[in-house]
């Protein structure tokens, strides 16, 4: 860490909202400049500044799994490569899941920012690109790297400002939608600028010493505000078990998710271990190292300093354990399209295991799912590819002290949006003709989990189907005798393959023009006995369609009368009678 001197806390204070803002200017460069709505709409990126070494210094508010991965990552980069070549104007490129956390499509762009002679940091980047040149857009099935896509090691598309061309022609000539990746990644470069702008302009106004000063403090900061959190805790393990649908080869057999987190509040530190997980598995699930650490550092910050801006700071008590060779931790040429959801399901059997004891911290379990259904063809005139995957809103756990958000981006992803209807009719072909509240779907309890949506796609013209719908089989689990939520599906009305189809997890296959697709995403788990929920609230839920009059008697004891009203004495007469049999 560079030589710096003391500052005061406003002067600290300034610097770090400077960087927080410049930041969040660098996300918004990516969305006004990038190509694909899968960036610009659904946020499928994240952005921020990295200190000397690589540190986290200011994040912006991105995809969440992506944040945590752009300090390890870098990190990791020079570790193996070092930094003696390193120069003003170089721009740095990877797509391999072990410098990136992620899946080849992820790339990860970084660019040193000088001041003088002087390094001061790093902007970076991660950001989902359409098409890769993988076996097909987002393989479910892949059993080896080799068929996900480019595999660019760290390296230099920029050399001191030029740009190496023959890297730039290997890249877009291992794309089925070249022009649109080229333009996203200079969406990424873009935001550097951005972000080069602003820390110059802080570093002319107070100096490098009094600004560098100001960082060690910010991390300081966050650091004893961690630690101080983890020594009021209660010492000890909560080991959460859960399961993942299949691994994408070995279909319908359960994969298995063990996180055991350990407080220990002597030490002022949390560990996540991963050991109870399944082994290194030879479908695409696997969750390279550092997004591990990602989802440990999200679920660490959680648990510990939730109210403030993350920096390498917060990170400072949180440890991970995951042994090489494992799901969280594979081998180098493992398949790891699918990390994600696996990462997913470590976060609802974190909650499930944690929220008894924490539930200031903690829900229920969520849907648990992105409920990505890729749709994609070409132009049958100019041959360019259109492609689709919307991330669609799942049902949230339900809080000691409140109902789950309907209809959510997974906290994975918490960033991300859903493409507006009127966005995919005009670049797809295809119409949505329904996009509803799933009634019934959140899981019943003093306090009601969130509902999920279904969405029907109608196909203008034949095109090809991949499905990454998850948690379909395991429940979405409620707490303190709250039921779960209702699963995840979708229902293919196909030319093809005849009508009522259910689909999960589903490797590329053709789909016609006139087919439905029905998407149908999970609900929340319930938190406390549905007994206990005020009727009113259970009255305002029917009303609102969002429980059934079926559900509001069998699970809520509610009792209503010829006129649709509560009869209030019925009503408590059926409980005490349910809960006295229990």
């Amino acid at each position: 860490m560079n030589q710096t001197q003391t500052v005061d806390p406003i002067t600290t204070a300034v610097v770090h909202n400077t960087l927080l803002a410049a930041a969040r200017e660098m996300r918004d460069t990516i969305q006004r400049t990038s190509f694909s709505p899968i960036i610009y709409e659904d946020r499928d990126f994240a952005c921020g500044l990295l200190d000397a070494e690589a540190n986290t210094l200011a994040e912006s508010p991105g995809l969440t799994a992506f944040m945590g991965t752009l300090s390890p990552g870098i990190k990791k980069s020079f570790e193996e490569r070092g930094m003696d070549d390193l120069e003003p104007g170089d721009i740095y490129i990877t797509s391999m899941p072990a410098f990136t956390g992620s899946h080849p499509a992820d790339m990860m762009l970084w660019m040193p920012i000088y001041y003088g002679d002087r390094l001061f940091g790093f902007a970076a980047s991660k950001a989902h690109l359409v098409d890769v040149g993988a076996k097909d857009p987002y393989p479910t099935d892949s059993t080896d790297a080799f068929q996900e896509g480019l595999r660019l090691p760290p390296i230099k598309l920029y050399r001191a400002g030029k740009l190496d061309e023959t890297l730039a022609s290997v890249i877009k000539s291992n794309s089925r939608a070249p022009e649109i990746i080229w333009g996203d990644i200079h969406s990424q470069i873009a935001c550097f600028r951005s972000g080069e702008q602003s820390v110059i302009r802080l570093l002319d106004k107070y100096g490098f010493d009094t600004v560098y000063g100001c960082i060690n403090e910010i991390y300081d900061h966050a650091e004893r505000m961690a630690r101080d959190a983890i020594r009021q805790m209660p010492a000890g393990t909560w080991t959460g078990i859960d399961y993942c649908d299949d691994n994408g080869i070995d279909r319908g057999v359960p994969l298995k998710v063990g996180v055991a987190v350990t407080i220990d509040p002597v030490a002022a530190e949390v560990t996540f271990d991963y050991s109870e997980s399944a082994e290194q598995q030879r479908g695409p699930m696997n969750v390279p190292l550092i997004t591990a650490i990602s989802v440990s550092r999200m679920l660490g910050k959680i648990l510990s300093a939730p109210d403030s801006a993350a920096c390498e700071g917060s990170f400072r008590p949180i440890k991970i354990v995951a042994p090489k060779g494992s799901l969280f931790n594979p081998h180098d040429a493992a398949p790891t399209n699918l990390y994600g959801w696996p990462g997913m399901t470590a976060i609802e059997a974190t909650m499930s295991a944690m929220a008894p004891d924490f539930p200031d911290r903690f829900p229920a379990q969520s849907g648990g799912d992105l409920c990505a259904v890729f749709r994609y063809g070409f132009d049958p005139v100019t041959s360019e590819m259109w492609v689709e995957a919307n991330i669609d809103g799942i049902g949230m756990g339900a809080s000691a002290s409140a109902d789950g958000e309907s209809a959510m981006v997974h906290i994975l992803e918490a960033c991300s949006r859903n493409l507006p209807v009127e966005l995919e009719e005009a670049k797809d072909p295809e119409i949505i003709e329904r996009y509803e509240l799933r009634q019934d779907s959140g899981g019943a309890g003093k306090f009601r989990g969130g509902l999920g949506i279904q969405r029907d796609y109608r196909l203008l013209a034949d095109g090809r189907m991949i499905s990454v719908l998850e948690r379909c089989i395991a429940p979405h689990a409620g707490v303190a005798g709250g039921l779960p939520g209702g699963r995840t599906y979708g229902v293919l009305d196909s030319s093809i393959y005849g009508q009522g189809f259910e689909i999960i997890k589903t490797p590329d296959q053709p789909i016609a023009k006139g087919d439905l697709l029905s998407i149908r995403s999970g609900g929340g788990g319930g938190f406390g006995n549905p007994l206990e929920r005020d009727p009113d609230k259970v009255l305002e839920d029917v009303l609102e369609e969002l429980v059934s009059i079926e559900a509001a008697q069998e699970l809520y004891g509610v009792v209503f009368d010829d006129q649709g009203n509560i009869d209030y004495e019925d009503t408590a007469r059926v409980r005490a009678t349910r809960m006295a049999a229990a």
